[in-house]
C-alpha cells in the first residue's frame, strides 16, 4: 500500500491509494476561527459608538447582548423586546450541488433541505436570547443569473424558506437576488439571511445574567452536521472513491446524511422558557463543544456524559482522521443546542423536549473555577 501525499486548497492530507482511509485534515486549515474571531470583537469594539443612535427613536440596544448569538433591543414603554440576528449558509449548499448533479442522486429534492437549513442559522439564534422569531429575510447571491434559470432547482430552495416558515410561525416578507459575478462561483449560490423576533415579557430575555454554579448542562440532540464543519465533509467526501455517494455503516448515502436538514429548535425553546427558569441557550455551531462556555461570566463547565454521536459523525472523524478534541471542535456530535438551567428545571426540560419529540441528555454542570469546557469521558479540554 503506498502512502501519497495530496494538496488541497492548502490543506495537506494523506492517502494511501487503494484505500478510502484519510488522515491528517485538519478543519483549521479550511476555516481558521483565529482569523476570524478577533474581526468580530473588533467590529462589536469599532462599532460601540454607534449603539447610541437608536435611542434617537426611543429604541435601546440591549448592550449585554453584543457578542451573543442576537441582540435585543428594547423599547422602554413597551412590554417587549425586540431581537436580531444574521447569519448564512455557509457551503452545504455545494453538497446539493454536487448530489443533484449526478444520476446517483434525487434531484431538486436536495435543495429544498438547504433553504429549511439557512432559516435554521439565523432563527436558532435568535432563540439563544429568549426571541421568538416573527420575521425572516433572504438573501440569495449568485455567480450567474442562471442559476435562477432552472426554475424546479429555485422553487425546492423556496420551498425550503417556506417549509422552515410555517414550522417557525413566521413570514418572509423580503429578500435579494443579486448576482456577483467573479465573487460567487458560477455554478452555485452563497445563501444568508436576518431574522427579527419578539421577547415577552422583557423577563425572558436570557444572555447569561442568572448564571451560577450548580446549573446543569442540558444538551438537546441535532438532527446531523447542521450546517458547520461542512467544509471539512466536503474534503472528506473529495477523498472517497465514491464521494458523497459512499455508504455508511447502514447502509445509508454518506451525502444525504449530511443533508439532514437542521432542526429548528424555536417551538421547543419558547416551549421550554415559557414553563422553567433557564440561565443560558447555546446553539451548538461554529466551535463546536466549545461553545457551551460562550457566556461571559468565568465558570468551568463539566461535562460528565457524552451520548454517542452517531454513524455520521464516527465515520466523518474516522475517514478525516481528526483528534477527538478537533472533532468535537468541528461538528456538533450529535448535540444541536446547550440549555443551562438550575436542577430544578433539569426534569422538566426533559420532558417537554420528549413532548416536541426532540431527545435531550444531561451532559454535566457549572462549576466555580476557570472559564473551560471540560468533557471528561473524552479527556477534553477547551
Amino acid at each position: 500500500m503506498e502512502l501519497q501525499t495530496i494538496f488541497f486548497y492548502g490543506v495537506i492530507a494523506y492517502h494511501f491509494s487503494g484505500d478510502d482511509e484519510v488522515i491528517a485534515m485538519r478543519y483549521s486549515d479550511l476555516v481558521d476561527y483565529s482569523k476570524l474571531d478577533p474581526v468580530k470583537r473588533a467590529a462589536i469594539e469599532g462599532f460601540s459608538g454607534l449603539n447610541k443612535f437608536p435611542e434617537r427613536l426611543g429604541f435601546r440596544i440591549v448592550a449585554e447582548t453584543l457578542g451573543e448569538p442576537a441582540i435585543a433591543i428594547d423599547l422602554p414603554k413597551q412590554d417587549f423586546l425586540l431581537a436580531f440576528n444574521v447569519e448564512g449558509l455557509g457551503t452545504k449548499n455545494m453538497i446539493a450541488d454536487a448530489m443533484s448533479s449526478d444520476k446517483r442522486g434525487k434531484g431538486i429534492k436536495y435543495y429544498e433541505s438547504i433553504g429549511k437549513d439557512c432559516v435554521a442559522m439565523s432563527t436558532n439564534d435568535l432563540a439563544a436570547i429568549g426571541a421568538d422569531a416573527f420575521v425572516y429575510g433572504d438573501i440569495l447571491s449568485s455567480g450567474d443569473s442562471n442559476w435562477f434559470a432552472d426554475i424546479e432547482k429555485s422553487r425546492a430552495v423556496l420551498k425550503g424558506f417556506k417549509d422552515a416558515a410555517e414550522e417557525i410561525g413566521m413570514a418572509i416578507p423580503c429578500g435579494e437576488t443579486p448576482t456577483l459575478k467573479g465573487v460567487v462561483h458560477e455554478g452555485t449560490i452563497d445563501m444568508a439571511g436576518a431574522s427579527l423576533g419578539l421577547i415577552k415579557p422583557k423577563g425572558r430575555l436570557v444572555y447569561g445574567q442568572n448564571l451560577a454554579a450548580g446549573d446543569k448542562i442540558i444538551g438537546l440532540e441535532s438532527s446531523g452536521i447542521h450546517s458547520n464543519g461542512v467544509s471539512l465533509a466536503r474534503k472528506v467526501a473529495d477523498q472517497l472513491p465514491q464521494g458523497y455517494f459512499s455508504e455508511l455503516p447502514s447502509g445509508k448515502i454518506f451525502g444525504e446524511e449530511l443533508l439532514e436538514s437542521t432542526i429548528l429548535y424555536t417551538g421547543l425553546l419558547m416551549d421550554i422558557l415559557e414553563k422553567c427558569e433557564v440561565h443560558y441557550l447555546s446553539p451548538i455551531t461554529g466551535h463546536g463543544w466549545k461553545k457551551i462556555m460562550r457566556a461571559k461570566k468565568d465558570f468551568s463547565y463539566e461535562i460528565d456524559f457524552v451520548p454517542e454521536p452517531g454513524e455520521l459523525f464516527d465515520f466523518l472523524a474516522e475517514k478525516s482522521g481528526v483528534s477527538q478534541k478537533e472533532a468535537y471542535f468541528t461538528w456538533n456530535m450529535g448535540i444541536g443546542y446547550a440549555v443551562i438551567a438550575p436542577k430544578e428545571s433539569a426534569e422538566k426540560i426533559a420532558g417537554i423536549s420528549e413532548k416536541n419529540g426532540i431527545k435531550s441528555f444531561e451532559l454535566g454542570a457549572v462549576k466555580n473555577g476557570k472559564k473551560e469546557v471540560k468533557i471528561i469521558p473524552k479527556n477534553i479540554v477547551f
